[in-house]
């Protein structure tokens, strides 16, 4: 039999070109219909009404009129743009400090929070503020963060004063031999942090992790008084009350937010006890981490939590439940579904366009509920600072990522407030998200100017000559 052997490099026909090219359409069609982004069909009701609840509550309509320096309105021609939301969009800067200063994913990790937020996360456990009883407190990590934010303009908020966990009380915990002597330590705790801090940050995260870590927090620190007891949890946040009474008080909980979670149900429980026994709670913290569970496919739901438990229908009845306590909720420690590092064997997950479709819907469905002003994201960097592999903005080498583009075109665009013209009479109309606005008028000064939820719709802005 004789070969024939074949040279040069094989060239598919045309037909063959555009049957693979077909082929690869139809898959990618196909894998885009299936791409998971939490909006099942249970849900679409659920993200419209979210995104016209959006125009509704986080916006307003009004009359800006731009006066000279003797009241008289300008004509000119101007730009208004709006630098910050009036709800807090915020990020956990301590990892990102934290990272080597050669660290590749440091540098583009701070011009993000910078770029994107509003609001960011300072503070550190009470092991690394006051290493040594008696013996000088630990500020420097802490002032690091402060200092930044101050720089940067950014809001502040503070986790976390009081955390029963082992690894965030300090080493020499195990000296004290009954509950009675924790109590003066906790007194000090708060007073010591409300002292250094308490002029300039006004929000606090003053208990946390209460019942989640419950197990392991009593197996080692027996004589910690539990935060699990509500008396407890309300004897703390009135030592807060006492020192830092101009604060916002927060006790803050975590796990996946479906009413089919018995964790879930044991926090609801919980939080309506400690608001029972009278406590100053001032929000109710829900950190708003979303892992995958066991094999079971993420767009198919939790082990635990249920199916479906990452869909916007199910998120969206739990958070309105929660607000049934009465007290205004902040999205504290949020991280989109994702793998964890501490996790063995294989993991659902999901793919970076998904992560970064999920994220946008669940932006959106928390902005539309009237009840909660602040969604800060735990994790900037993937995996720096806790468990979530997938949840960054940005990669470990320091790559932005699909998530971190689809979030600036929310955040940036479509939430977004720009005008320009000409100012007649001084006088323009805006239809604005409420917020911090700054407006550069022709021939004076930039000014920055306020359209919050709460003022009049009429608004004067006075102007300074250049």
């Amino acid at each position: 039999m004789k070969i024939v052997k074949l040279r040069g490099r094989f060239r598919p026909r045309p037909i063959f070109r555009i049957f693979v090219l077909s082929f690869f359409t139809l898959a990618f069609n196909i894998w885009g219909s299936f791409c998971f982004d939490g909006v099942d069909e249970a849900s679409k009701p659920v993200m419209e009404e979210a995104r016209r609840r959006i125009e509704r509550i986080r916006k307003g309509t009004f009359s800006i009129t731009f006066v000279d320096e003797s009241g008289a309105p300008v004509t000119a021609s101007a730009r208004i743009r709006l630098v910050r939301h009036q709800f807090q969009f915020g990020a956990n800067l301590s990892p990102v400090l934290r990272l080597p200063s050669d660290h590749p994913a440091r540098r583009v990790a701070l011009e993000v929070i910078d770029e994107l937020f509003s609001l960011v996360r300072v503070g550190h456990f009470w092991s690394i503020e006051e290493p040594k009883r008696g013996g000088p407190l630990n500020w420097a990590p802490t002032d690091e963060e402060v200092e930044w934010a101050l720089a940067h303009h950014k809001q502040m908020r503070y986790h976390c004063v009081i955390y029963n966990m082992y690894y965030a009380l300090p080493k020499w915990y195990k000296q004290i031999k009954s509950e009675e002597a924790w109590w003066p330590l906790i007194e000090k705790r708060i007073r010591d942090v409300a002292s250094k801090y308490g002029r300039i940050i006004y929000e606090y995260d003053i208990i946390n992790e209460m019942i989640m870590n419950l197990k392991w927090a009593d197996k080692h620190n027996p004589l910690f008084p539990t935060l699990a007891d509500p008396k407890n949890a309300a004897k703390i946040l009135n030592i807060a009350d006492k020192y830092l009474p101009q604060a916002k008080l927060v006790m803050l909980e975590t796990h996946l937010c479906t009413l089919k979670n018995p964790h879930y149900r044991k926090v609801y429980k919980y939080y309506r006890q400690v608001i029972e026994e009278g406590a100053p709670v001032d929000v109710v913290g829900f950190q708003g981490h979303f892992y995958g569970g066991g094999r079971m496919p993420i767009s198919r739901g939790h082990p635990q939590a249920g199916e479906g438990a990452f869909t916007m229908k199910v998120i969206s009845d739990c958070l309105d439940n929660l607000a049934a306590l009465g007290k205004p909720i902040h999205i504290t420690e949020y991280n989109p579904p994702s793998r964890m590092k501490k996790h063995q064997g294989p993991q659902p997950r999901l793919m970076d366009k998904e992560i970064a479709a999920w994220t946008v819907n669940y932006y959106t469905l928390i902005f539309s509920k009237p009840y909660i002003h602040q969604l800060t994201r735990w994790f900037v960097v993937d995996g720096c600072g806790g468990n979530a592999i997938d949840g960054g903005l940005v990669t470990v080498e320091g790559k932005k990522k699909p998530n971190y583009y689809a979030l600036k075109k929310l955040l940036k665009s479509t939430w977004n407030t720009k005008w320009q013209g000409r100012l007649e009479g001084g006088r323009v109309k805006l239809r604005a998200f409420f917020g911090e606005y700054e407006a550069s008028v022709s021939g004076y000064r930039p000014v920055k100017f306020n359209l919050y939820s709460h003022m009049p719709r009429r608004v004067v802005v006075h102007l300074t000559k250049r």
